[in-house]
């Protein structure tokens, strides 16, 4: 991703490689577990979150994230250095 050029945070929210940056996201939630906290299964959520992007207007611009076209360039370059 590095040598394609993708930035993190802003092409891929949430992703940071270096180690400074390792423990921004490492957050200690027993406190909140403790008071009640539940965690819903990761595939309701994966499903909900695509529904509500599939329920955008196609026109709408993200702010963050690849657009579709790079995604798929990206996507394409890895397979075929994968393949060999």
């Amino acid at each position: 991703l590095a040598d394609s050029k993708v930035e993190e945070w802003s092409d891929l929210p949430l992703w940071l490689s270096d180690e400074e940056s390792a423990g921004l996201l490492a957050t200690n939630v027993q406190k909140a577990i403790s008071a009640g906290l539940t965690f819903r299964p990761l595939e309701e959520t994966i499903e909900d979150t695509v529904s509500w992007a599939d329920s955008r207007d196609t026109e709408h611009e993200w702010r963050a994230g690849l657009d579709y076209e790079r995604e798929n360039r990206l996507l394409s370059t890895w397979h075929d250095q994968m393949a060999g």
